[in-house]
């Protein structure tokens, strides 16, 4: 294998920041898909959707023990026994009774609802689920919950669970010597607690949150080059920088002096050598006089560039490679580089071919900039 440094390289919580920034629309993108997909969910569910009416009645009772409880340990019916004992079958049979004879008093009287309904819905009704128990505070005080879809039976319906708990309860549970009715029910409109701001809010930070957490996760799995720094940290490479860097000629001059032959290879199929090897001779020639360019011992003199393909795509590359002075490896940046460059130098060392610089191509020159905290009036965003 290379003899790189891979395993070696810190977390570089500055680079990470700014990539973090320069993926901002992304993230934003996916907190507002996030947002419309869970906090529209919950608007279009609970209040679009949510068109049927519920109405409730809560009554409330004073019991009266056969041994009051007075200290720790006594028996005293808790808030799971209520809620056991009026969905119980036999209380639930009382509740019929004391129904249907209320039911049978609607016929006489002028009321909003006939008996011929009240009938139908106890036929069709699953009464436990329409009746339920709580003890909120105080062993002696119970109340109970009617919860029906119209308001006249949910009227009816409470004074049958009222009539049941007065008469019959102290028959069912021995420990119960009576029940009264303190605050007989009142049929009142269930309001859903529906909070579609608060909704919304919590959609939107759940959703930045997480796509913030998949953007690091992918841009820790993805393996990637941002800095030409990296290719020396990680892999022992000599680097020229990048196109755009200011230090790229000093470093060019040094390190191919002494090389009039210099083959160009790029690192895969994302660069066109040949296109690269115009700008890189550009690069070398500018700001020289003509006449300083032949000058010996300048590093600047007149060089025979080679465009060669990929060893990836052409592995007999490497012949030529080998009858060259100089090899300039051009790394694309970007994800998924740092495996393929490790394969493609391990492959170049098994061939014995020396990798003289390599030169970090299309890099992201504001984020470098950035990065390295150079001038900002330099460059435009």
């Amino acid at each position: 294998m290379f003899e790189g440094y891979y395993g070696k390289e810190p977390f570089d919580l500055r680079l990470t920041a700014l990539r973090l920034m320069r993926n901002l629309n992304k993230i934003l993108l996916i907190t507002l898909a996030g947002t419309l997909l869970f906090g529209g969910g919950y608007y279009v569910k609970n209040v679009l959707l949510h068109t049927e009416k519920e109405y409730a009645a809560t009554s409330t009772y004073m019991v009266e023990y056969v041994n009051p409880p007075k200290q720790s340990g006594d028996y005293y019916i808790n808030h799971m026994s209520w809620n056991t004992l009026v969905q119980s079958e036999e209380f639930l049979t009382a509740v019929e009774e004391q129904y249907k004879l209320l039911a049978a008093s609607l016929e006489d009287g002028n009321d909003t609802i006939s008996a011929e309904a009240a009938e139908n819905f106890w036929e069709n009704a699953d009464l436990p689920s329409h009746v339920s128990a709580t003890l909120p505070s105080d062993w002696n005080i119970p109340t109970t919950t009617v919860i029906t879809e119209e308001t006249e039976l949910t009227t009816l319906l409470a004074a049958a669970v009222e009539a049941a708990m007065v008469n019959d309860m102290a028959t069912i549970t021995e420990a119960i010597a009576e029940v009264r009715v303190i605050d007989p029910g009142v049929s009142k409109e269930v309001v859903p607690d529906v909070r579609p701001v608060r909704a919304v809010i919590l959609s939107a930070l759940l959703s930045f949150f997480f796509a913030i957490v998949l953007f690091l996760l992918k841009e820790l799995g993805e393996d990637s080059i941002w800095l030409p720094g990296s290719l020396r940290v990680r892999y022992g490479l000599k680097v020229l920088g990048t196109a755009g860097s200011p230090d790229y000629k000093e470093n060019f001059k040094y390190l191919f002096a002494d090389k009039r032959n210099i083959a160009v290879c790029p690192l895969d199929e994302r660069i066109d050598s040949t296109q690269a090897v115009k700008v890189l001779k550009t690069l070398a020639d500018q700001g020289c006089a003509p006449d300083a360019r032949t000058a010996p011992g300048n590093g600047m003199e007149s060089k025979e560039w080679t465009a060669l393909p990929a060893p990836l795509l052409c592995p007999e590359v490497c012949q030529k490679l080998r009858e060259t002075e100089g090899v300039l490896l051009l790394v694309p940046a970007g994800s998924h580089v740092g495996k393929r460059l490790e394969y493609v130098l391990d492959y170049l060392r098994q061939q014995g071919c020396c990798v003289t610089a390599a030169v970090l191509w299309d890099a992201d020159e504001t984020l470098l900039k950035l990065y390295y905290g150079l001038d900002f009036s330099q460059f435009r965003f």
